[in-house]
């Protein structure tokens, strides 16, 4: 089989396979390259193509009504590959204490221990183009400048980089020779149609923007079309169960989360060796190719158990210094930073752009300050090493992902999205400070300026969302806790699993990709022994 555009398949068209799994991005493309070469037919359905186009993008569009979050530019993209077409590659498991039950932390704990999924974290750096080397620091300082900040309050942790990013791109030919595969582009899952009783799928309705419409039948069915979009999938798919597929508890679409990100100032290091070390990301365009990792710093295990707090960590990252301060992070200053993202990449659809527009006018002091700042920055460059905070978001049940009125072109209804964050989340953040505060006087390390600006909320004017979607389809033994089982199978119906960050219980603070292939590879394991 080979790469097929889905608008040339005739209407009413019914396909048959072993597994039909619905996205291709990291979860999807992970699961479908496990079953190559084997007895299984494998049908894998993409919304987009082998480009970007801004039709499929469109059908992100939905309402944002919580914390900002980004729903189609810069974040989720339509094509073979998903998100990792626009992936910088950084990569993080998750930590021993992410995956307990932790008495401080409401509806935190995983249904098994970080030990457990460590077979499936070592095959996942092959297929993140990692390569063999620990994510233990000490592997990687010999002979390398770096900050001395771990030690007491903070731990240093590692971060590397995968090279080739865009699994489309490194994973193509592969699924294109693949005699057992068939991938459909321009293919969009509209429905789950389960049979009469509701206890498994039946089939998997299909529709293009070009108006053709077919079914995929499959012995197992996976969604892997993100965090956002697995919840409206098994939302939308309520012709036969009120509440949509999964439903029962009222837990589809809940306990959304991102990670809160945010600058927090910049450092000025005594040593200026420290400026090009590993404790710097230098510049995300070489990130993979030429820098393979970097150090961060997060908070100790035993002051995140004492004191009882979510898990918080920072890095540096060589930045124009103009982009560090107070006035690049009012209302105006992140509109006109929006606004030039766009610009930088024109295909990416934003329907916010007239209110970009008018928050630039009304903050044109700060846009003014920023601008001047950023040209001067062109003509003599002034770098700082910018620290960069990311924070463990706590679960919320009224953080979710609903249904809009509003309809997308495939009549599709469209999202509407409430990010929200507990206030003792900044808990974290303050504490992290505090400790790298001390670390830097203490050691000598250099000055450190942070910025105190806060938004309306509460939280620094800096933050904004990762674009790790997370938690809307959790993890859970328990059916009412729940929307997936330990295997990720969805509670009740006995054929339908979800891959990818939707069914993580708690998020961490570590980028979410590297356990996303982990668990794709695990789900694929099951699934090969259900299936042959």
């Amino acid at each position: 089989m080979s790469l097929t555009d889905a608008r040339m398949v005739a209407a009413g068209t019914r396909l048959d396979a072993d597994l039909c799994i619905v996205g291709a991005g990291a979860a999807g493309i992970a699961l479908a390259r496990e079953f190559i070469d084997t007895s299984l037919q494998v049908v894998l359905l993409e919304s987009g193509g082998l480009q970007f186009a801004r039709a499929p993008q469109q059908l992100y569009i939905g309402d944002n009504v919580g914390l900002p979050n980004h729903l189609t530019a810069h974040s989720r993209i339509r094509m073979l590959g998903g998100s990792t077409t626009r992936w910088t590659g950084q990569c993080r498991p998750l930590d021993a204490l992410d995956f307990e039950a932790r008495d401080w932390m409401p509806f935190s704990g995983w249904p098994f221990e970080r030990a457990h999924l460590e077979p499936w974290y070592r095959r996942a750096q092959t297929v993140c183009n990692l390569g063999p080397e620990s994510f233990k620091p000490v592997a990687w300082l010999n002979g390398v400048s770096a900050l001395p900040l771990g030690g007491g309050e903070l731990e240093t942790v590692l971060y590397r980089f995968a090279h080739p990013a865009d699994f489309g791109q490194a994973y193509r030919d592969d699924l294109e020779a693949a005699a057992n595969l068939q991938v459909l582009l321009n293919a969009n899952a509209i429905e789950i149609e389960p049979d009469a009783d509701l206890r498994q799928v039946r089939a998997v309705a299909v529709r293009t923007l070009a108006g053709g419409a077919f079914t995929v039948r499959g012995r197992a069915v996976v969604l892997a079309c993100g965090g956002i979009e697995n919840a409206r999938l098994l939302l939308a798919s309520n012709r036969s169960a009120a509440a949509g597929l999964g439903n029962q508890h009222d837990l589809v679409g809940r306990f959304f989360m991102d990670h809160p990100y945010l600058f927090s100032g910049y450092l000025v290091p005594a040593d200026p060796a420290h400026s090009e070390g590993l404790s710097v990301i230098r510049t995300f365009k070489r990130v993979g190719w030429e820098q393979r990792a970097h150090l961060g710093f997060a908070l100790a295990e035993p002051i995140l158990r004492r004191e009882r707090l979510n898990g918080a960590a920072c890095y540096f990252v060589r930045r124009f210094l103009a982009e560090t301060v107070p006035e690049y992070f009012s209302a105006g200053g992140k509109s006109l930073s929006h606004l030039r993202q766009l610009l930088a990449d024109p295909p990416l659809p934003d329907r916010q752009v007239g209110r970009h527009l008018l928050s630039l006018v009304r903050g044109y002091r700060e846009v003014g300050i920023t601008l001047a700042r950023l040209g001067a920055d062109l003509v003599r460059p002034k770098r700082c090493l910018a620290l960069r905070i990311v924070l463990e978001p706590t679960p919320r049940p009224d953080s979710r992902v609903t249904l809009s009125d509003q309809r997308d072109a495939l009549g599709m209804r469209r999202v509407r999205v409430d990010w929200r964050l507990e206030p003792g989340d900044r808990r974290g953040l303050d504490r992290l400070r505090h400790a790298l505060r001390d670390a830097v006087r203490d050691q000598h390390l250099g000055s450190l300026v942070e910025d105190p600006t806060n938004d309306p909320n509460g939280w620094p004017a800096s933050m904004t969302g990762g674009n790790h979607h997370m938690g809307t389809t959790r993890m859970h033994v328990d059916p009412t806790q729940g929307v997936v089982d330990p295997d990720c199978r969805v509670h009740g119906l006995a054929n339908l699993y979800i891959a990818g960050s939707s069914v993580f219980p708690t998020a961490g603070y570590a980028n979410p990709t590297l356990t996303i292939v982990a668990l794709a590879l695990r789900l694929a394991d099951r699934l090969k022994s259900r299936l042959d």
